[in-house]
């Protein structure tokens, strides 16, 4: 019996990560991204996705990392939006201008522009402008920080829009928003380019330790949406470490470092070991 492909979205961490490194596939964020923003990371360097924005909590990890210079992208996919995601990620882009980048005891400034890609609004719903644009301001001086730029983009606009022969980066964007293989075929419909990335997403989705990798994500998310809400019941924390197990459990048979299942799953070591 053939497996049937898990459906992890292309607004995920784990997917764009994995599309972005892969030379073949990356084109499709970066023409989403030139699309909505003007912005051509094509002459950009992906610097390493678990690169620490100044803070060692993991919540205050950034996504995706792109440089040119003295300029950095920041690129923050966000399936879904709290009140609290976007402050956080304006945390990320003082940081990412600032300290975060010390060479010695030379001070290296840096130009940001950080792209938030927000889906689902919780507790608002869809904006009004697809595209807004922000500048950081000192609040003691009044100075407006002029090398830290944020765009926020609101993906629930382009959503149900399907191919129609002539809107092909429309239809790249509404992509981002399906929520399943069945939501995609129909927002892909003849469109070459579009077929290529949904069939990659199959061929990842039958991968169990890509699928081991969303699964962290999705914890690790719900972890932190948990603390700054009520905190986790003893059953949720149960609950929690059993999934985190089986994440680890699936990395390790997939050849997996132990160093790395313990950065992925937060377990410690002699955890993980105990899994071997």
């Amino acid at each position: 019996m053939n497996k049937k492909p898990r459906f992890i979205p292309l607004l995920s961490d784990t997917t764009a990560k994995a599309l972005i490194k892969d030379e073949h596939y990356r084109w499709f964020y970066e023409d989403i991204i030139k699309y909505l923003t003007g912005i051509d990371l094509r002459g950009y360097k992906l610097i390493d996705n678990e690169l620490n924005s100044g803070n060692k909590v993991k919540d205050y990890r950034t996504d995706l990392i792109f440089e040119k210079g003295k300029h950095l992208v920041n690129l923050e996919l966000n399936q879904f939006v709290y009140r609290y995601t976007l402050v956080k990620n304006r945390s990320y882009a003082l940081r990412l201008a600032g300290y975060g980048y010390l060479s010695g005891e030379d001070y290296k400034e840096r130009y940001v522009t950080q792209i938030n890609l927000n889906n689902k609004i919780v507790n608002d719903g869809k904006k009004e402008k697809s595209i807004l644009n922000y500048k950081l301001q000192d609040p003691k001086y009044k100075r407006v920080l002029k090398n830290i730029k944020i765009m926020e983009i609101y993906l629930l606009n382009y959503k149900n829009i399907v191919y129609n022969g002539t809107n092909k980066y429309d239809t790249y964007v509404s992509m981002l928003t399906a929520t399943s293989f069945k939501e995609l075929e129909e927002i892909v419909g003849d469109l070459e380019e579009g077929r290529r990335i949904m069939e990659k997403l199959k061929e990842l989705g039958l991968d169990d330790k890509y699928g081991a990798y969303y699964d962290a994500e999705i914890v690790r998310k719900k972890e932190i949406n948990s603390a700054r809400s009520e905190g986790y019941t003893d059953g949720k924390k149960e609950g929690k470490n059993e999934t985190l197990t089986s994440i680890a459990k699936t990395m390790l048979k997939a050849g997996e470092s132990i160093n790395k299942v313990m950065t992925y799953t937060g377990l410690k070591k002699k955890d993980i070991m105990s899994l071997m």
